[in-house]
């Protein structure tokens, strides 16, 4: 993304928030993201409420807190990342491939929030379970961000 809407955040609004749900675990202001919103949504990012319409098979970008990454085993013993994020609408599931996995694992596995960008799969009853196939991180953010939003060294950009 050539603008980074972190920095230009001048409200506060994702910095409460945040240091709410990290001293409490819960937001109580605002989730994080809602203050970003108009930003993400200028370069493109999509909420996971917003993939509701999206059809199948479409590239989307997604911004979302991280609530677990997991890797159980596989009948074919490859390893496959399933993440879960949040944004202010709800989850959005998100699974990495070994390709993906080669240049941004680590990253998402040490990140707090993250930006992904990948193709949108539609599976089950009507579409309705989603998964997006994770082709490239853009954005990483890591550490409390009250911290890190004056350091630009701080902040990790991928890919």
């Amino acid at each position: 993304m050539p603008d980074d809407p972190i920095r230009e955040m001048s409200d506060g609004t994702l910095v409460k928030a945040y240091n709410e749900a990290a001293s409490m675990s819960v937001f109580c202001h605002a989730h994080p993201l809602t203050g970003l919103r108009p930003r993400l949504a200028a370069h493109g990012v999509v909420t996971a409420q917003d993939l509701r319409r999206i059809p199948s098979e479409s590239r989307v970008r997604v911004t979302g807190i991280l609530v677990i990454v997991h890797t159980p085993p596989t009948r074919s013993g490859r390893r496959v990342m399933f993440i879960t994020m949040e944004d202010e609408t709800g989850l959005l599931d998100v699974v990495a491939f070994p390709k993906a996995q080669k240049d941004y694992a680590r990253s998402i596995l040490t990140s707090e929030m993250i930006t992904v960008e990948g193709i949108l799969q539609r599976q089950g009853t009507d579409g309705r379970s989603k998964s997006i196939v994770l082709e490239r991180v853009i954005l990483t953010l890591t550490g409390p961000l009250s911290k890190f939003l004056p350091h630009e060294e701080t902040r990790q950009r991928s890919g």
